[in-house]
């Protein structure tokens, strides 16, 4: 067995966490060689220097063994990141910060609004809207903690949840506050959210209602529901000083 006493601390580390990786790509097909190659360069951080020396460190600890325990694959994949970095010439400071830029964006893409179904789909006819909300049932829980501590308004359909309001209100500044909605896409587009808003409002009337800030898409949803009782300011997204803002 190799002795591992001449290699650095930090680099022995490294060349571990190349091992896992490559143990788990183990009969493993191209797109998730792909999608772990990603990971492994987001870990190393683009960082051409630190990845050949942990590809050192995996070559000597083959190089020491007497059977094949898996260093040898360690330092492959490293190489193949090391040949990605000069492909993408992001050895040098400029291109490394440009190459991890692209490199987020795809291990992390930015969230994407919810896009309403087709309005036409059969599935959101209005006889199956109408059965939905004469099923539709609510259940409370307390507030959790104090008085304006976070609650929920579950939404039914007998014994099954699919949907749930989570808000805040606080009565001594006549406030109330969404923190969250959510409803099974199954059952989006039916009006069951702007329900569940106006079954809260009318458990606690004349609040002034806020809400977090939204994605374009659900403009017109709050443009919707702030006409009823209370309204919304959905630029107004600050809970009151009363109210925890974790659960």
């Amino acid at each position: 067995m190799n002795d591992d006493s001449d290699i650095p601390q930090a680099h022995a580390r490294d060349a571990m966490t190349a091992w896992s990786y490559a143990m788990s790509l183990d009969g493993a097909g191209p797109e998730r060689r792909a999608a772990t190659l990603k990971t492994v360069l987001a870990f190393f951080d683009c960082d051409t220097d630190r990845v050949e020396r942990a590809a050192a460190a995996c070559r000597a600890r083959s190089d020491g063994e007497a059977e094949d325990l898996g260093w040898a694959a360690a330092a492959a994949l490293l190489e193949e990141a090391l040949a990605h970095l000069r492909a993408a010439e992001a050895t040098d400071e400029a291109g490394r910060a440009q190459f991890m830029e692209q490199l987020h964006q795809q291990l992390h893409p930015d969230p994407q609004p919810y896009t309403w179904p087709d309005r036409s789909d059969r599935r959101r006819t209005w006889p199956r809207r109408l059965l939905h909300h004469a099923r539709l049932q609510w259940q409370h829980t307390a507030p959790y903690g104090t008085d304006a501590g976070p609650r929920l308004l579950l939404l039914r359909l007998g014994a099954t949840t699919i949907g749930k309001l989570d808000y805040q209100v606080c009565m001594e500044c006549q406030r109330g506050y969404v923190r969250r909605l959510d409803v099974d896409d199954r059952y989006r587009g039916l009006g069951l959210g702007a329900r569940a808003i106006r079954a809260a409002q009318r458990r606690h009337r004349g609040l002034q209602w806020r809400t977090t800030p939204h994605y374009p898409t659900a403009g017109t949803f709050w443009t919707t529901v702030s006409g009823h009782d209370g309204g919304f300011q959905a630029d107004a997204d600050w809970p009151c000083p009363h109210m925890p803002e974790t659960r």
